[in-house]
């Protein structure tokens, strides 16, 4: 499967669903979770560690990516864009 034909299947069959940090924490920790600081989320986008981007001065978080690719590093890299 080349690049042009991953980048098809990335624009025709996912959806973004951009959430704020602070949603992100809840619906991955939970209302009784012990999650990461919002700055250490926003440097593992940074990083490419978790799927999001910066619109303006906010962060967010792409959950549909983020659920999609767990655990997998290849398929995260391939939803961001980086593969």
């Amino acid at each position: 499967m080349g690049k042009n034909e991953i980048a098809k299947r990335k624009e025709v069959g996912m959806r973004k669903e951009l959430i704020k940090i602070s949603e992100f924490q809840r619906r991955r920790w939970g209302e009784n979770g012990t999650p990461p600081c919002s700055q250490a989320i926003r440097n593992h986008i940074r990083n490419g560690m978790v799927p999001g981007e910066q619109i303006g001065k906010l962060w967010y978080v792409d959950w549909t990516a983020f659920n999609s690719s767990k655990g997998n590093d290849l398929v995260a890299m391939v939803l961001k864009g980086a593969a």
